[in-house]
C-alpha cells in the first residue's frame, strides 16, 4: 500500500528518527513510502554520510513528488507516472 508518512515524522531534523519510520512502516503494511522533499531531506541526514540518500528503505521505494524532476532524476527517485516521459 502507497502511502504517505504523517506530517509531522521527519518534519524537524533533531526528531527525526529510523525507527519510528520502520515501526510505521511495519505497523501500516506499507509498500510504497511518500514524503515531503523536507521530510526527505531529515531522513537523508540520518544516513551515513559517504553514501547518496537512499531510494528505498527496507526495501520499500521512497517517491518525493514536490521534489523538483531535476533532483529526483539526480538521486535516482524519480518515477515519471507517464510511460513516454524521459
Amino acid at each position: 500500500m502507497k502511502k504517505a508518512i504523517p506530517e509531522s515524522m521527519f518534519a524537524e531534523r533533531d526528531q527525526a528518527r529510523l525507527t519510528s519510520l520502520n515501526g510505521w512502516v511495519l505497523d501500516h503494511g506499507v509498500t510504497e513510502i511518500v514524503m515531503k522533499e523536507r521530510q526527505f531531506w531529515n531522513f537523508a541526514f540520518l544516513q551515513p554520510l559517504a553514501e547518496k540518500p537512499w531510494t528505498t528503505f527496507m526495501g520499500r521505494p521512497i517517491r518525493v513528488p514536490d521534489m523538483p524532476e531535476d533532483a529526483q532524476r539526480h538521486l535516482g527517485l524519480f518515477d515519471s507516472p507517464n510511460p513516454h516521459r524521459t
